[in-house]
């Protein structure tokens, strides 16, 4: 049955890819914003895995299965979320990360697995959306440009997802929030510094790493 579990994650988030394009073009939205918008939404792939799936070897395979897919599409240019300005490898990155948490902490410490993939998904993506829309106060870094506005909505929303994760975790109060207030900050300043789409992997890694380790 896990095993069908496994195929049935990989249908609905195929699902949910297919809708988000779909309204995306009803709606004459640019690329780069229906991209953020399946990149928040990819991320709680980890729910129907933690829902579903016992043993980490079955939950990787979506994953791996993920990887290959959306390279291919990659080099193809393929689909409204790989029409974008620059060849963007981030798509791949992201469901390497989470392959990577999976093998890591799938089975011990599944609230490092939520807290990394749910900052890449909400603070990620919603500093990259956030930035497009209003960001008006720009720093660089080489040839990357951000927002100070983007990277302030990607702290607010990793404070946000991490003290929720802690919370539903059974954490004290005081430790769900002010390791939350760190982990933010690390993470914001990760996606600040971070070379083009690096920080889909970065930041997932660092956070479930720190998570995992330090509580």
């Amino acid at each position: 049955m896990e095993w069908i579990a496994a195929i049935g994650t990989v249908v609905i988030v195929g699902i949910v890819l297919m809708l988000l394009e779909w309204i995306g073009r009803k709606r004459q939205a640019q690329p780069e914003t229906i991209r953020k918008w399946i990149h928040i939404a990819v991320g709680h792939w980890v729910f129907l895995a933690l829902a579903w799936i016992n043993h980490w070897y079955i939950a990787i395979v979506p994953l791996l299965f993920f990887i290959i897919v959306n390279l291919v599409t990659l080099k193809r240019g393929t689909g409204q979320m790989n029409q974008v300005e620059r060849i963007s490898y981030g798509t791949v990155y992201y469901p390497a990360s989470l392959a990577v948490l999976v093998f890591l902490f799938f089975e011990q410490e599944p609230m490092a697995l939520v807290a990394g993939s749910m900052v890449l998904a909400w603070g990620d993506g919603l500093a990259a959306l956030v930035g497009k829309k209003i960001g008006k106060t720009f720093y660089t870094r080489g040839q990357i440009q951000r927002s100070f506005e983007g990277s302030i909505a990607m702290f607010l929303a990793s404070f946000l997802v991490l003290t929720v994760t802690f919370l539903f975790y059974e954490l004290p109060s005081w430790l769900a929030v002010s390791y939350g207030f760190l982990l933010a900050n690390i993470a914001t300043l990760i996606e600040a510094v971070s070379y083009r789409d690096t920080d889909n992997l970065l930041i997932p890694l660092t956070i479930g790493a720190l998570v995992a380790f330090a509580l």
